[in-house]
């Protein structure tokens, strides 16, 4: 039995089980003899059941699942696919890509080369 069990369970299934007793022996000869052989086929069964060269106990059945899914997270992080770089590499450009819409903004753009050409010189100011 289960040694942690408390002062009052103990009592308990002590009671239980004199009563059991006490009221076997009330019992007649055949239905003794029924239970004896339906706690032997139990006691079998049970035996049987933990008996076999492929049991595998539950506490290992946990831990190897607990491994595969261990092994498939790493997996898939480990072999992700790589991330697609974004469309713009310069942070100037985001501006661009994301006023579309405004064609106030695209005008200056159209003559990008023009205004590159004119911070090079200085602005057309002479030093």
């Amino acid at each position: 039995m289960n040694e942690k069990l408390s002062g009052k369970e103990a009592r308990f299934l002590e009671k239980a089980r004199q009563g059991l007793l006490a009221s076997e022996e009330h019992l007649d000869a055949g239905t003794l003899s029924r239970l004896r052989e339906a706690r032997v086929r139990a006691v079998e069964a049970a035996d049987a059941r933990g008996r076999g060269f492929f049991r595998i106990p539950n506490w290992m059945r946990a831990g190897a699942f607990a491994t595969a899914v261990a092994a498939v997270m790493v997996f898939t992080i480990w072999v992700d696919t790589p991330r697609q770089e974004l469309p713009v590499k310069n942070i100037d450009d985001i501006e661009i890509v994301l006023n579309v819409d405004s064609v106030d903004n695209m005008d200056i753009y159209e003559d990008l080369d023009f205004y590159e050409w004119l911070a090079g010189t200085g602005n057309g100011s002479s030093s």
